[in-house]
């Protein structure tokens, strides 16, 4: 997997992936995204159009950069996501959770906003709990 980022706007960080978002590749993504924020990052916008699959502990890592940047007027948003990481995100409800986009352009245009959902807290104290909620995809 490749990770670039580059700034689109003040305070607006593009983060691109490239290839499969899965055990071997999430701690990195995880850092990567903990690393921003370090730098006092505000908004992240991920693009995932070349990210064929998700698996837990990938969708652990964006749950990560959700922790580290959506709370606060929803600074995390996911764009072009293809179908297997789409139905991941359907299948485990994560869908109702981050403001996802088809377009890089449309999820920077779009103002901040509240959650989807408030108050709503994702339990992680390790990806095993999320992994013990993806369904088996084959």
């Amino acid at each position: 997997m490749s990770i670039t980022q580059r700034k689109l706007a003040t305070g607006v960080h593009l983060v691109e992936l490239n290839g499969p978002l899965n055990v071997t590749q999430a701690q990195h993504v995880s850092q990567y995204l903990k690393a921003l924020a370090a730098r006092g990052v505000k908004r992240v916008i991920v693009n995932l159009a070349h990210v064929p699959f998700i698996d837990g502990p990938g969708l652990a890592a964006l749950i990560t950069g959700y922790q580290l940047f959506g709370h606060a007027g929803q600074g995390f948003r996911l764009v072009g996501l293809q179908d297997q990481p789409k139905l991941v995100l359907e299948l485990t409800g994560f869908d109702q959770i981050f403001q996802i986009f088809a377009e890089v352009s449309e999820a920077a245009a779009h103002r901040l906003s509240e959650p989807a959902v408030t108050g709503y807290k994702i339990p992680v104290s390790g990806s095993q709990q999320i992994q013990d909620r993806m369904p088996v995809i084959a």
